[in-house]
């Protein structure tokens, strides 16, 4: 009678102890913290991801604002404001002079590596120093007969550095309206000081070698930079047709 009365007894649920067994184990407690670790930090992430974006949104509005190729200028109506950043298009600044004294003979050698170029003309605009190649940001230019020339000012601005670099020889950059700045390498002499306002045409230097481009020998490398990112000067230079004249 008491063997069938155990037997009808329910046996007792061991969940208890299948949870004490499993917390038991060495890697319980690190593995459940780096779990929950997890889903707090993706959490976290996707909250700050939601917020930067409605902020950017709010700060940087892009409504009816259409911006075209910096070639062919602008359609934004607010571009040319008063606190403006837009990077300023070639027609919406004075065009650049080509930087070479008046009455010389002179042709173009390297160009600027264009990105958007194809391949064997982006290898053409590649230096090669030392045991490396380089992209080529900016332009040469040499006298036919092969001799130094007066270099002068592209554009009417301040002039804020004048040094001599041991790779790029003696150089001098202009600061001009709009964030730009030219830039003219490999100098065999410089006429100008930090802190002069030059015009357009004015002499600054006589152009030399380098050691960066020994292989261009007397040239001047020319530079024009836009919010402090090298573009083609040839953009922003009167017509080519123009130059020797």
């Amino acid at each position: 009678m008491e063997d069938q009365k155990n037997q009808n007894q329910p046996i007792p649920f061991r969940k208890s102890s299948f949870w004490k067994k499993m917390l038991g184990k060495k890697w319980a407690f690190p593995a459940i913290y780096i779990g929950a670790a997890a889903i707090i930090l993706a959490f976290v992430m996707w909250y700050q991801g939601n917020v930067i974006q409605t902020v950017s949104e709010l700060t940087n509005p892009t409504d009816g604002v259409v911006v075209t190729n910096p070639a062919e200028g602008t359609t934004n109506p607010e571009a040319g404001k008063e606190g403006d950043d837009a990077v300023p298009v070639a027609g919406s600044v004075e065009p650049l002079a080509w930087p070479v004294g008046a009455g010389v003979m002179y042709d173009q050698g390297m160009s600027f590596y264009d990105e958007e170029a194809t391949a064997d003309v982006q290898e053409k605009a590649l230096i090669k120093y030392e045991s490396s190649y380089f992209p080529h940001t900016g332009i040469d230019l040499k006298a036919v007969d092969g001799k130094s020339f007066d270099v002068v000012a592209a554009l009417a601005g301040k002039v804020t550095k004048v040094e001599n670099d041991p790779l790029v020889g003696r150089l001098v950059e202009i600061e001009h309206e709009g964030n730009m700045v030219s830039v003219y390498q490999s100098l065999e002499n410089v006429s100008v000081k930090p802190g002069d306002e030059v015009t357009q045409g004015q002499v600054l230097g006589t152009a030399g070698r380098s050691e960066y481009e020994k292989e261009a020998g007397v040239h001047l490398h020319f530079e024009v930079r836009v919010d402090g990112k090298a573009v083609n000067p040839e953009k922003y230079l009167i017509q080519p047709e123009a130059k020797n004249q």
